[in-house]
């Protein structure tokens, strides 16, 4: 696998709602990193709803089939339980003639290093079982729901990696359609793991395998990684990036060779700013004027935390 462009990690919570120009490619998006060849994931307009969720916001994005796959980086984790949520819609099953299915999603810690590998199968054309497998992609150890779920449904999926103190224990868990804002129910299915443990995850992958083990059609929306259950699954899941009110840089792009941050707070700011490869340029605080003279022309990821709140944004210097 070959990685491109990355802006630098997200911190967790983090919130994913696929905010993008429909038809534009998820991979070349702010804070995703292209994997692989082939065609795009792709955003398309509209969204995925659930039934006690909040409205979404954005756009989702759709893919199938061969193709591109892509990464979003976060603040590394090596301990607890990381969870993930996503809605997701199959529109047929038709073509997945592999009989052990195939992988769509999953944590990472490397481009090859996968965690809570999140699965599909084709029962018949119009229905499918979920799996999960707690550190590898082998078919052969995916733990699989005994439920068959129809296609053209929206499901509302969450799954979790907890890392145990002991060697070759971790596990990974799922959960088809809980109910937004409960406790953490019993899992639908568990996956226990026999192998060597994963030392860390810092990426979400989604992915596009072969036309034989990834449905034709899939579509995937509300994404959301957490280290708490409530992150991932309050009946009131609002955004948790850019939340900084009034949030403001200028002059975008810098030509002088600095620019301003404005927000309703007006308090000191950490700033961090990364180059297109995801390497820490800048870090400073400030309460409004960041010098950036030192960098060269380009486009920049900056990243700001105010009060406890987080956003980013893309700057362009001249």
């Amino acid at each position: 696998m070959v990685g491109t462009l990355s802006f630098g990690q997200v911190t967790l919570p983090h919130y994913e709602g696929f905010n993008y120009a429909s038809g534009a490619p998820l991979q070349t998006q702010t804070g995703w990193t292209l994997l692989n060849t082939g065609d795009d994931l792709a955003i398309a307009t509209g969204n995925l709803t659930y039934t006690g969720l909040a409205a979404s916001t954005g756009n989702k994005v759709t893919f199938g089939g061969a193709g591109i796959d892509a990464i979003k980086n976060f603040t590394s984790q090596n301990s607890g339980t990381v969870y993930y949520s996503l809605l997701l819609n199959i529109s047929s099953m038709a073509g997945v003639t592999d009989a052990n299915g195939g992988y769509f999603a999953a944590l990472t810690e490397t481009n090859t290093n996968f965690a809570a590998t999140l699965w599909v199968k084709r029962v018949d054309d119009s229905n499918f079982n979920i799996g999960i497998e707690t550190r590898s992609a082998s078919a052969a150890a995916t733990t699989w729901t005994s439920t068959a779920y129809a296609t053209g449904q929206t499901l509302f999926i969450v799954v979790s990696y907890t890392f145990n103190p002991s060697t070759s224990d971790d596990v990974t868990k799922l959960w088809v359609n809980p109910t937004p804002g409960s406790a953490e129910p019993t899992p639908t299915i568990t996956d226990t793991h026999t192998g060597t443990d994963i030392g860390a995850v810092t990426n979400f992958l989604l992915r596009q395998d072969s036309v034989t083990e990834t449905p034709p059609n899939m579509e995937v929306d509300e994404l959301r990684i957490a280290t708490t259950w409530a992150g991932v699954t309050t009946a009131n899941l609002s955004v948790k990036e850019n939340q900084i009110a009034g949030l403001n840089i200028y002059p975008n792009p810098v030509t002088n060779g600095k620019f301003s941050i404005s927000t309703n707070a007006n308090a000191e700011k950490s700033v961090v700013i990364f180059d297109v490869l995801g390497k820490q340029v800048v870090k400073t605080t400030a309460t409004e004027t960041v010098n950036v003279s030192n960098l060269n022309a380009g486009v920049y990821i900056v990243k700001i935390i105010e009060e406890g709140k987080t956003a980013t944004r893309k700057l362009i210097i001249k």
